[in-house]
């Protein structure tokens, strides 16, 4: 350090060490994809930015109430007829981004996942990546794709999950401190597990209001048909809705982010700035297959 400044060969050799490191984790994540539950979706709101050589490390939980237990004797077995999963306690995803270009991502994700009578474990390893299409500076319009394979750790379990391969838009609608980002997904089950006669879907939604550079509230909602072959009615679906709080500690509040733009613009191409943002919500089900509610916790680090 010198009065407060990263050198510029410190910073290079910091961010080579995030690069070998987010590498090695999509490696190992490649490598574990040979091994086929995948985890519950995690209500992610995946953004369609992407920035050459930035990494990402992000964490998402969730702990679930009001879930149906499907074990013999339980409640929920009649209205179920037997033929779901034990509903989720809880449920968590890490997941390693790394930016290879302007307009490439890739990532990969580890699942983990806790049914009701069940101990928490790894239940899934998924490979993703993203394009960006049209890219977003400030207000106007976002587009990008993504795409991703999903295997399921079913560990010997009799009825297990399949694999699932799923692909969809990301598009971003910004205008002042308001940001609506729309995730449609569709996916294809493949494996011995796999039962769907058509595509399934699911999405996510997110309004998002930005009260300054470092805190914002919204509103976000979540749904999924498994088969849409056989989509059913709502209530037949998984959908929930609910609030959602956004810190960003990596920003300034007010003004003073504004004022060292400039600043911080010179400095881009020397080094690389960590910023963390979480949020915290909490989903409410719409529907009989969705939990009661749901307390949702995110995390990202990005460097």
């Amino acid at each position: 350090m010198d009065g407060g400044k990263v050198l510029p060969n410190k910073g290079i050799r910091a961010r080579g060490l995030a690069l070998a490191v987010a590498a090695a984790a999509l490696a190992a994540g490649w490598l574990l994809t040979g091994a086929a539950k995948p985890a519950h979706a995690e209500f992610e709101i995946q953004e369609a930015e992407v920035e050459k050589g930035e990494v990402e490390i992000e964490y998402r939980g969730a702990y679930h109430w009001g879930v149906f237990d499907v074990g013999p004797g339980q409640a929920g077995v009649d209205a179920l007829d037997n033929e779901e999963e034990p509903g989720l306690r809880q449920s968590h995803e890490v997941e390693v981004q790394l930016g290879i270009t302007d307009w490439w991502l890739l990532a990969v994700t580890h699942g983990f996942d806790q049914a009701l009578g069940d101990d928490l474990r790894l239940t899934a390893v998924e490979l993703e990546t993203q394009f960006v299409l049209i890219s977003r500076k400030g207000d106007g319009v976002g587009l990008a794709i993504q795409g991703g394979y999903q295997a399921a750790l079913n560990h010997g379990d009799e009825n297990g999950s399949p694999n699932e391969i799923a692909f969809g838009p990301i598009v971003e609608l910004a205008k002042g401190p308001l940001l609506l980002t729309l995730n449609p997904l569709f996916n294809d089950q493949r494996g011995k597990f796999a039962d769907q006669e058509g595509l399934g879907f699911e999405y996510g939604w997110q309004a998002k209001y930005s009260l300054n550079s470092r805190w914002g509230v919204g509103v976000e909602m979540f749904g999924e048909i498994e088969d849409l072959a056989n989509a059913g009615s709502f209530g037949d679906q998984t959908h929930s809705i609910g609030p959602t709080i956004f810190i960003n500690f990596g920003g300034d509040d007010g003004d003073a982010g504004e004022a060292k733009a400039d600043d911080a613009d010179d400095d881009k191409e020397s080094q690389k700035s960590t910023e963390f943002q979480m949020n915290v919500g909490v989903q409410f089900g719409l529907t009989e297959l969705a939990s009661d509610a749901a307390l949702k916790v995110q995390g990202a680090l990005q460097f």
